[in-house]
């Protein structure tokens, strides 16, 4: 492939300090790291062979945002790149917070993380509104007081649910809309490939796209 500006890798919404961790690090006039907008790429028009986001979608606000954010992706491109996108996708018939809570209490989710990620989607009204983290923070807070022991009852460790911390006082807003949603914004701008979804626990959530530039 021909990068003629290097290759890129941005994070939006995270520390340099995460981006050393997986980066080989800058070598001058081939690769750099560094920490941007999605919604504003410091890239020429036309200028990449691949695009690969990893739920860049749900950190942005539904519809607009997530248009404004495929439209920026589809001009970076070249008219034969790809767009490689893995997306979180909220279930046709979502579940509830209360049936969440009652699978942890009983030992059917493995890691506090999944719980997290269940919970976030089981707690958003609708794809336009999002979730606050922080609303997740406080329902976790309130129902574990009613809950006692659910930690040591889900088999999660001390240091897994303190994670939920980082929540605590934060005003980002995560969206997960539906995978017809996803596409209603998406297909305006692209033609979708492929899509397919890895081989782990709740994967029917996180499908991933190959997208091929529209053109015109």
């Amino acid at each position: 492939m021909s990068w003629p500006e290097g290759a890129w890798l941005t994070a939006a919404d995270y520390s340099f300090d995460m981006v050393r961790g997986v980066w080989p690090g800058n070598v001058n006039g081939t690769r750099a790291a560094l920490c941007t907008d999605w919604q504003a790429l410091p890239l020429r028009p036309r200028s990449c062979d691949v695009v690969i986001g990893d739920g860049a979608m749900n950190c942005v606000r539904f519809p607009g945002s997530f248009r404004e954010l495929a439209k920026n992706l589809r001009a970076v491109l070249h008219d034969d790149g790809l767009a490689l996108l893995r997306c979180y996708v909220q279930p046709p018939l979502p579940e509830t917070p209360g049936e969440v809570f009652r699978d942890a209490a009983r030992g059917a989710i493995p890691t506090f993380h999944q719980f997290k990620f269940r919970l976030l989607m089981a707690m958003q009204e609708s794809s336009e509104q999002g979730v606050a983290v922080d609303a997740v923070y406080e329902m976790w807070m309130s129902r574990n007081k009613e809950l006692r022991g659910l930690r040591e009852r889900a088999g999660w460790s001390h240091e897994e649910t303190a994670t939920i911390d980082l929540y605590r006082g934060s005003n980002t807003v995560h969206t997960f809309p539906t995978i017809r949603e996803l596409r209603s914004v998406l297909l305006d701008d692209f033609e979708e490939r492929e899509i397919s979804n890895p081989p782990y626990v709740l994967s029917e959530h996180c499908p991933i796209l190959v997208l091929k530039p529209r053109n015109g």
